[in-house]
């Protein structure tokens, strides 16, 4: 059904009219920055049946974190699970507090409650923008850090055409093995951590919404042909989101804002499919409490001669 749902959402994003409103477009995408505690795609979801919706948890959940039940007739809202068919989620309206509580929190306390660590943005910490670039190696992206440039690169990302830099792969806690680059990621020197890391958002956004040509030996690799305002509104939302979710302050937000406050529809051939994926990926490599291995990187996924490599290493 995950699959499934993925495959279809641009489908029923160019279908239903009203979804391609920078209005609605925006409260979707702050649904998805808001539920920090869903993937990006069941945020998307509750979004959709419940818009406007709080905050959001299973009946467990509730009843364990903050002691609450579910009031009679509350509609469920349904959400994907990995290796399950669907799980239930309820809204803050759909509850109420239990008996066992003397003094039970309102509402509006909760939800400060949960708020609060994200009410000031903070900069990204340096834990946070090594574990990303530590993690690059696994998609096939080496990293230079001597580039230099003025302010309005903070980082750039460029297919190499030769062998000329190498990546370091962890293939188990034994094993590392050194395997050619097929992507270079400048890091200008002279910026911001915040901006680096925003910058390195968007570009990461450039490549998993396949706006990059891919090397000659990767398969199954469409580049999609797009109008170059389409492909930096999918970047500069895939990094908004990514901060937004992490309390990163960020200039995606500037240019998002006076892009949807211009004009009254997004981009015709925006795909919030990517967007989502594109999210879902650079999600797991900046959080520190995911665990990504090679065979999540793009390298293990379309590279052949990689595959191969791994079979004969183990």
């Amino acid at each position: 059904m995950g699959s499934y749902l993925e495959t279809n959402l641009d489908s029923l994003w160019r279908n239903v009219k009203t979804y391609r409103s920078s209005e609605n477009f925006l409260s979707v995408m702050k649904a998805c920055s808001r539920f920090r505690h869903l993937a990006p795609y069941n945020a998307i979801l509750v979004e959709m049946q419940r818009p406007g919706a709080r905050y959001v948890l299973s009946e467990k959940e509730w009843r364990n974190k903050y002691d609450r039940g579910i009031k009679p007739n509350a509609r469920p809202l349904i959400v994907l699970v990995p290796f399950g068919p669907v799980d239930f989620l309820f809204e803050i309206n759909d509850t109420y507090p239990l008996k066992t509580v003397l003094f039970g929190k309102t509402d509006d306390e909760i939800l400060e409650a949960i708020a609060n660590p994200y009410k000031t943005k903070r900069d990204v910490s340096d834990n946070i923008l090594n574990t990303t670039i530590d993690r690059l190696a696994i998609h096939g992206i080496a990293i230079d850090k001597s580039f230099v440039a003025g302010a309005n690169y903070a980082a750039r990302i460029e297919l190499l055409d030769n062998i000329s830099h190498t990546i370091n792969l962890h293939i188990s806690k034994e094993k590392i093995i050194n395997w050619r680059a097929n992507y270079l990621l400048s890091i200008n020197k002279n910026a911001q951590k915040g901006e680096c890391f925003a910058s390195i958002c968007h570009e990461l956004g450039h490549l998993f919404c396949q706006h990059l040509i891919a090397p000659e030996d990767w398969k199954k690799w469409q580049v999609r042909d797009l109008l170059h305002a389409t492909k930096e509104f999918e970047a500069e939302s895939v990094s908004w989101l990514v901060c937004e979710r992490l309390g990163i302050g960020n200039p995606s937000e500037k240019y998002l804002s006076g892009y949807l406050t211009e004009n009254n529809e997004i981009p015709p051939e925006v795909s919030i499919e990517k967007i989502l994926y594109a999210v879902k990926e650079v999600w797991n490599i900046c959080t520190l409490e995911s665990h990504v291995t090679y065979r999540d990187g793009l390298l293990y996924k379309h590279c052949e001669d990689f595959k191969e490599m791994i079979k004969c290493i183990k």
